[in-house]
């Protein structure tokens, strides 16, 4: 058996980066009459397969999801697949960026504007902050309180959820942002919560698949060549659009960027 400082040494990694995989399932151990803990011989192999795939980027995630398949080189050929696609994408975002500084505004290549028309619908939301680093664990508890809500009410999800960003996230600082799920029905908002009505309009957006969706220096290039493209018609915060199918690894488009805009026929 071996003390966390042990198996820290002998996988090349601090005694902190140890807890923190203990801690969130990764590596098993046990406790002895000091409450230290103790690893078996197979974690210390485990730790260094560990170290091994976040020297490669890899998420505390993807490694679990690695480490844990059936088969791990399907796994890992998966993961490292879906990196090829993320680093395509932000040299995309790179690119616009450099072509902003020149003076020139187009969408990151390999995307597309497309239009479509919202109904009237009630909406349910609630208002939270988060700094890019939160987002991830912010957007789902806020989610979350939403969706219970609307179960407790009986009132089912009409359109997918959407995120409205008032402002933007940064490593420092907080966005202000608010979730809202379009719904059928009656209910009574719950405290700390908000009933609106998201009047008919138009949304000029463009979709993303998993990868796009997961790459957030693409995701500051697409709100802001919408919000610089079509800012002066905007009816409203750039919104984010998350399907079904967000976060669940399927093909195809799983969010999409949006601005509301007035209906065409209005214009």
């Amino acid at each position: 058996m071996f003390t966390t400082g042990q198996i820290a040494r002998l996988a090349s990694v601090s005694q902190k980066a140890i807890r923190l995989y203990a801690d969130r399932g990764l590596l098993a151990s046990e406790r002895d009459g000091a409450d230290r803990r103790l690893f078996s011989e197979d974690q210390l192999e485990r730790a260094r397969r560990i170290v091994l795939l976040r020297s490669l980027g890899f998420s505390l995630a993807e490694v679990a999801a690695v480490l844990d398949a059936p088969d791990p080189v399907a796994a890992f050929d998966a993961a490292h697949d879906r990196h090829r696609h993320r680093a395509a994408a932000s040299e995309r975002a790179v690119d616009y960026a450099r072509d902003v500084l020149q003076g020139e505004i187009a969408l990151p290549v390999g995307l597309e504007v497309r239009r479509r028309t919202i109904r009237d619908r009630a909406v349910l939301g609630v208002r939270g902050e988060a700094t890019l680093a939160e987002i991830a664990v912010v957007l789902p508890a806020l989610t979350g309180r939403v969706f219970t809500a609307l179960f407790d009410a009986g009132a089912p999800l009409a359109d997918p959820v959407y995120v409205e960003f008032a402002t933007r996230a940064t490593e420092s600082y907080p966005a202000t942002l608010r979730v809202r799920a379009p719904f059928e029905g009656a209910i009574r908002p719950p405290e700390g919560m908000e009933l609106t009505l998201d009047p008919a309009h138009d949304e000029i957006f463009v979709s993303l698949d998993q990868a796009q969706a997961g790459d957030q220096a693409l995701l500051v290039a697409v709100h802001d060549y919408l919000g610089a493209r079509y800012g002066a018609q905007r009816r409203g915060p750039n919104r984010e659009v998350y399907l079904p199918a967000f976060g669940t690894g399927a093909a195809g488009e799983v969010m999409s960027i949006a601005v509301p805009v007035p209906l065409a026929a209005a214009r």
